[in-house]
């Protein structure tokens, strides 16, 4: 089963029931009957437009004839196409189809389609515009195509890795974190920035710690703020020295967001408490404040 492209499925007429009189017809033998005629229609390419999303509707008939031939023809018919109702037609029959037989026929239709579309996606990663590019990433994201994702943490786009970053903690695979890793290391400050917000949101793992850790370090302050903050969601053991050095950071912005995320440790650490004591000292009014808040 495949789609031609984007354009095409949101263009594809929607509930073509009505162009088909005859899958509403009250015998279910005439309905199945339509159903088979209809897939000859697409076979032989005479099929009005919408014909797939007909088919898929038939996975919810009353007759399991009817259904049995519904499921023959999308599975028999490698060239027919679903739009956005077709698509929504499987949804339900994966999970509220009226036998085992509809349910694990249409989610294998919809792995079959999913596919389909990752491919017709990962060819848009080769595009030269750059926007088109986070589109094909964006799309791969939301099919769980990890591998294509992955594919683009190379590419020449900033923009393009950024969203790589952003799609890694959405998957939130295992496999995603030596990929992510290489994106903490990258040459450009924003897509650091984006590696390191990933890196939070996915709790620290272990084999991104070292990363995060020497970001605290980098020539950018924002980036050594972002790691400041992502070391929040770190292991203590990791993230608290760090944290401490980051205290007397030159830049404001650094220290008061270092003291936020120590603050979750100041009742039960005393190398915590001592550092942000000292801190009390700061030049910076804000981050006084943020210390006093921080101990009470």
């Amino acid at each position: 089963m495949t789609i031609t492209n984007p354009a095409t499925v949101t263009t594809v007429t929607t509930s073509t029931a009505p162009q088909a009189p005859s899958l509403h017809d009250p015998d279910p033998a005439a309905r199945a009957a339509a159903v088979r005629a209809l897939a000859d229609d697409v076979r032989t390419g005479l099929a009005a437009r919408g014909a797939g999303d007909a088919l898929a509707w038939a996975l919810a008939d009353a007759d399991p004839a009817v259904r049995g031939a519904a499921i023959a023809a999308l599975r028999d018919l490698p060239d027919v196409y679903l739009g956005d109702d077709g698509v929504r037609a499987l949804l339900l029959a994966s999970t509220a189809g009226r036998d085992e037989t509809v349910r694990t026929a249409a989610a294998g239709l919809l792995t079959g389609l999913a596919a389909d579309a990752a491919e017709l996606y990962e060819q848009g990663l080769q595009d030269g515009e750059p926007y088109v590019r986070v589109q094909a990433v964006l799309a791969l994201v939301a099919l769980n195509a990890f591998g294509g994702v992955a594919e683009a943490a190379d590419d020449t786009s900033r923009e393009v890795r950024v969203a790589v970053a952003e799609g890694l903690a959405r998957l939130a695979r295992p496999a995603g974190l030596p990929v992510l890793e290489h994106l903490l290391a990258d040459h450009d400050p924003v897509v650091r920035m984006a590696a390191l917000d990933a890196a939070a949101s996915l709790g620290v793992p272990p084999e991104l710690e070292g990363r995060v850790v020497t970001a605290t370090a980098h020539a950018s302050w924002q980036v050594r703020r972002r790691a400041v903050i992502a070391l929040a969601e770190a292991d203590p053991e990791v993230a608290v020295r760090p944290l401490i050095r980051a205290l007397r950071d030159r830049i404001v912005d650094v220290r008061r967001s270092a003291v936020q995320s120590l603050e979750q440790w100041a009742t039960d650490r005393a190398e915590v408490v001592t550092a942000l004591t000292e801190t009390l000292a700061d030049p910076d009014p804000g981050v006084r404040t943020q210390v006093r808040w921080a101990l009470a």
